[in-house]
C-alpha cells in the first residue's frame, strides 16, 4: 500500500511538472524565464542586483512586444 501511495505521489508530481513545461512554452512563459535567466546571469557576472532587474525587465518587455505584438 505504501507503494501505491508513493506511486501516486509521483504520478501528480509529474503532472504538475508537465503543466509547469507547458507554461513555459507559452508566450507569457518564453518571456518569464528569459527575463528570469537574463537577470541571474547578470547577476552571476556581478552587475548590482537593481541594473540587473531594470536591464532583465526591460529586455523582458521588449521580447513581451516582439512575440505578442500588441496592437496599440
Amino acid at each position: 500500500m505504501t507503494f501505491l501511495a508513493r506511486w501516486l505521489q509521483f504520478l501528480r508530481f509529474l503532472e504538475g511538472l508537465l503543466e509547469f513545461l507547458d507554461f513555459l512554452t507559452t508566450p507569457l512563459g518564453i518571456v518569464a524565464s528569459v527575463g528570469l535567466g537574463l537577470y541571474s546571469l547578470l547577476v552571476l557576472l556581478g552587475v548590482d542586483a537593481s541594473t540587473a532587474a531594470t536591464l532583465a525587465g526591460s529586455v523582458a518587455l521588449g521580447l513581451s512586444c516582439l512575440i505578442t505584438r500588441p496592437d496599440f
